[in-house]
């Protein structure tokens, strides 16, 4: 056995106490042994001014640590186990565990009010997220400020005034023996209600797993106890891939012959979600040893101290999956029913788009506008679950169980339906699934199409003259009703108000029939309105008595939407949708999403309905000859970007380095296009050379003559960019520097939607060769499109064209503007046909 131990620490007074605890333990097993204290300087004690966070977490407490006991220099280190961080280094692991101390964080002041009683501003001091969250939840008009320092520091910062109250661990300051110190006050915190951290109160000793003399003298000191507490609350951190640095917290107790564990995640920095678990240990046990089944002709002697062992190792496995079942419980994802409204994207609630915006997964339907895709993250994952009458993709049992799986997965979803979720839309069966199965679910209600549908074709659902009440009723009656219908048709037929059927087109006959069958005029107006607020809008009005020809002479399709009543008769009067330029078109707008921004909202001006369909996004290269060309940036005169991505990208890199813009005053600036002359002017900077066709040749024709060769020139651009302005450059002997500052890549996410689209959309724009590219590689069948092809320039023409493209128009002006001119040019030669 080792004559001398040598244990590493912290310099602190904390640490050293600690480490003289340890010590004190080995000693008493084993009092021949010589122990020697190494002190060691760590990072999380030189800096002291930044948040734990910000340079590495806790970790920073114990990599010097572990340093010293790879290399040999010492035998064993001692740490705060809520200190430690959740991986070892290869060949180090915990060697033993010390029964925990007070559990309890403590709320200290030098005047003695409570944390519940601090007036609003108050300042109080930690440097724990967790800790802070919890702080809020019980004084939310409280200031927290950073708090860093040993106790010493942080108790001295606190009787000088710089904090109001702080937060402490209550093993710390008993361990320092501060408990009763003069001028102190000290509230010792529910641990039930703020809860702790992961592992505080006990200390861990950290060993080499291949020393077996220190193995023997550890298993001496070690608390099967704590360790059991330990390893629960560690595995429910690693679980949630947290940090002993996580906003969670968690406290495992051995208590009447049960571990119980309550616990917190604050999952996005704002939401705490909590819960509480126990499992009998008794019972456990005989689980695991009835699930053990013994090898056939295995002897039976088996010696006390194995069997001591196994058990040990069983209640820890019981621990260690008690904390991993509750980290699963508050690590639930949240699903959020959003109605995207009847079909028009900009009719989509401010909330449902802000929680589209946030999703990790979107599970969308046929009835949701396809624009409202462009919105998610880039790393979103997107899945369609709709249907367009019998024609299912997914069944309702099978989506209500994708959504409890994702959830259950830890992932945020938004469940994207047409109109409202709770309005014919099987949001109600989807909630009743989530509760069964224990996720919780927040309704986004949206617009619903039983009354913007007829609004936008002319029909106000009440009126005075005509309608006090309006009544929504399904048109489309469920199999599960075994061919009886439910609906009360003769309380229906002696309604005064307005009737909306909707989902209800192949029902039609059934439904005048037995409206007039029980009382209602024939001569009652009815008006059927296909695909409502899109470019597919289409009405057909008529009778109850003719109107099921009218609809079938007229080829009305699903989806559509039935109103029955005396309103109907005011569509003549109060029509306003559809009578502009491009109205009753559908574009697919393809580019970049900046792109899309600029060619989207001048299409609806126009009247078109533009589905923002971004099948390409850009992704920013960080190249080191950026960083060398700002650094040199006194050597160049120009600075050309050719496309607004560009730009953002520039700046982007200029931040982060943290370049100061006055360092450009030398500089001028060239670009292609208004949409990168506007991104250059949003950041400030007003261009001195703008080509008057916007294209690189354009640009290489009108201002390479005219730059002298002692003008250095740094272009930026995409990776993808064609090679006409450097070769022009290169040719006319102009030293320059071209970066690829991004490059683009297809978004497959949205293939099997595009695919959907390509069958109804009246145009499809590209605005560059990549969009081209991506659309040829994505779509399955070039045969199914129904929409005429427009380019943006002759460039991205040329690309379309090699790749069996037939472009209709190309724009004469390079722009989005020109591309809108060119469509709207091409709808009235349309018209003179």
């Amino acid at each position: 056995m080792k004559n001398i131990i040598k244990i590493g620490t912290r310099k602190s007074k904390l640490a050293l106490i600690q480490t003289d605890i340890v010590k004190d333990k080995i000693k008493q097993a084993f009092p021949e042994l010589e122990v020697e204290i190494v002190k060691i300087d760590t990072k999380g004690d030189q800096i002291l001014d930044k948040s734990l966070t910000s340079f590495g977490g806790k970790g920073v407490f114990t990599a010097e640590l572990e340093a010293e006991l790879l290399s040999g220099e010492i035998d064993i280190a001692v740490h705060s186990a809520k200190d430690m961080p959740m991986d070892f280094p290869k060949g180090l692991g915990i060697g033993a565990v010390l029964d925990r101390a007070d559990v309890r964080d403590t709320f200290v002041t030098t005047t003695g009010k409570t944390l519940e009683e601090l007036e609003p501003g108050s300042i109080v001091g930690t440097s724990s997220l967790r800790r802070e969250l919890l702080i809020k939840e019980i004084n939310p008009y409280v200031t927290i400020k950073l708090l860093r320092g040993n106790v010493q520091t942080r108790l001295s910062k606190l009787r000088n005034g710089q904090y109001d109250g702080i937060i402490l661990a209550a093993a710390g300051i008993e361990r320092l023996g501060y408990e009763k110190e003069e001028g102190l006050h000290y509230q010792y915190l529910d641990p039930d209600v703020f809860l702790p951290a992961a592992g505080q109160g006990i200390l861990a000793v950290e060993s080499r797993t291949e020393d077996a003399e220190m193995e023997e003298i550890l298993a001496a000191i070690h608390s099967e106890k704590a360790e059991c507490l330990l390893m629960a609350e560690r595995a429910f951190l690693k679980t949630i891939g947290g940090s002993c640095n996580a906003p969670a917290a968690a406290l495992c107790r051995e208590e009447n012959g049960e571990f119980s564990m309550r616990a917190m995640y604050v999952k996005d920095g704002i939401h705490s979600r909590k819960t509480y678990r126990t499992v009998n240990i008794k019972d456990a046990l005989a689980e695991k040893e009835a699930d053990s089944k013994p090898i056939a002709g295995a002897t039976a002697a088996v010696t006390v101290s194995v069997e001591e062992t196994a058990a040990r190792k069983s209640k820890v496995e019981i621990a260690t999956e008690l904390g991993i079942s509750v980290a699963h419980e508050v690590n639930k994802g949240m699903v959020y029913l959003v109605g995207a409204g009847p079909g028009d994207e900009d009719l989509m609630t401010r909330k449902g788009l802000k929680l589209l915006r946030e999703a990790d997964v979107v599970v969308y339907d046929n009835l949701a506008s396809s624009s409202l895709l462009n919105e998610v993250r880039d790393d979103a994952e997107l899945i369609y679950a709709g249907k367009r009458s019998s024609n299912h993709h997914l069944k309702q049992y099978e989506t209500n169980e994708l959504l409890v799986k994702l959830a259950l997965e830890g992932k945020n979803v938004v469940r994207l339906k047409g109109g409202d979720p709770y309005i014919f839309g099987r949001g109600g069966e989807e909630g009743q699934e989530l509760r069964e199965a224990g996720v919780d679910f927040e309704i986004v209600p949206g617009i619903s199409s039983s009354y913007s549908v007829p609004a936008y074709c002319g029909i106000p659902v009440t009126h005075r003259d005509f309608a006090s009440s309006f009544h929504v009723i399904t048109g489309h009656e469920g199999n599960h009703k075994n061919g009886v219908s439910v609906l009360n048709y003769e309380t229906l037929a002696k309604e005064e108000g307005t009737l909306i059927f909707l989902m209800g087109l192949k029902n039609l006959p059934n439904i005048v029939a037995s409206l007039m069958e029980n009382g209602k005029d024939p001569a009652t107006p009815v008006g059927v309105l296909q695909e409502g607020t899109t470019a597919r809008q289409r009405v057909a009005t008529g009778t109850l008595a003719n109107i099921v020809e009218v609809v079938e002479r007229e080829g009305i399709k699903t989806p559509a939407i039935t109103v029955v009543g005396d309103v109907v008769s005011l569509r003549q009067v109060l029509d306003w949708y559809g009578h502009k330029p491009l109205s009753g078109k559908s574009v697919l707008v393809t580019g970049t999403t900046s792109m899309v921004d600029r060619l989207s909202p001048i299409l609806k001006e126009e009247g078109a309905e533009a589905i923002s369909f971004s099948l390409i996004r850009t992704e920013r290269m960080r190249l080191p000859e950026l960083d060398l060309a700002l650094k040199e940036i006194d050597k160049y005169k120009w600075i050309v970007f050719t496309s607004a991505n560009g730009v953002e990208c520039f700046f982007e890199e200029m931040q982060e380095i943290r370049k100061d813009i006055r360092d450009l005053a030398h500089i001028r600036f060239a670009v292609i296009g208004d949409g990168t002359k506007k991104a250059l002017e949003d950041h400030g900077i007003f261009c001195d050379f703008i080509p008057t066709a916007y294209s690189s040749k354009d640009m290489a024709e009108a201002m390479v003559p005219h730059i002298g060769r002692d003008e250095r020139v740094l272009l930026l651009r995409a990776e993808e960019a064609n090679r006409v302005l450097p070769d022009a450059l290169k040719e006319a002997g102009i030293p320059h520097t071209c970066i690829s500052l991004y490059h683009t890549v297809n978004d497959e996410r949205k293939a099997e939607e595009l695919n959907r689209l390509i069958k109804m959309v009246d145009y499809v724009t590209f605005a560059s060769s990549s969009a081209v590219r991506a659309f040829v590689s994505m779509v399955d069948n070039l045969d199914d499109v129904k929409g005429k092809y427009i380019s943006i320039g002759p460039v991205t023409t040329k690309t379309a064209e090699e790749n069996g493209l037939s472009i209709e128009k190309t724009a004469v002006v390079y722009t989005a503007r020109g591309m809108v001119e060119t469509m709207i040019q091409d709808v009235a030669e349309e018209g003179r046909k």
